[in-house]
């Protein structure tokens, strides 16, 4: 097994915003995803599930006050199949032990008032191959996998 060299950017965001933190964020996934051909469907994918995460922290997490994220993003993956991105999000709001708690993600919620939010946790879901949740003592983490169909031209 021939594993592809990673590219790792990191950074941190202090989110005084929701314009200039998601801007930030932006910037992270076009530093990542620079010199690797995607296509203009999966770089939207990836820009819209980090928008969706994006805002629910920013919301529900800071309650709109602004806070703290660190970020990092790399790719993963062997050489020779398709290869995957994984980004994760720090975060230091108070801590979720439950996910599925969070308002409008019960999916029997959804279907009694399709516009009592949540919905955006399920487009991630869907638009990820992997999105958890993992509480923190002092925050939380998220972690989003994107499987990339095509294999990469080069290493990165």
């Amino acid at each position: 097994m021939v594993e592809l060299n990673v590219k790792e950017s990191k950074f941190k965001l202090h989110l005084s915003g929701c314009k200039e933190g998601l801007q930030a964020l932006q910037g992270l996934a076009e530093q990542a995803c620079e010199g690797v051909c995607l296509s203009d469907i999966q770089i939207n994918r990836i820009a819209l599930a980090l928008d969706e995460l994006f805002a629910n922290i920013h919301a529900h997490g800071y309650v709109n006050k602004g806070g703290d994220i660190e970020c990092s993003a790399r790719w993963t993956g062997v050489k020779g199949s398709p290869c995957q991105l994984e980004i994760k999000l720090r975060d230091f709001a108070p801590t979720i032990d439950d996910v599925t708690t969070c308002k409008g993600v019960c999916p029997e919620t959804l279907k009694e008032n399709p516009v009592a939010g949540g919905l955006g946790m399920h487009l991630i879901y869907a638009i990820t191959e992997t999105f958890e949740h993992i509480p923190l003592e002092d925050g939380n983490l998220w972690r989003l996998v994107f499987n990339i169909s095509e294999t990469k031209d080069k290493e990165v």
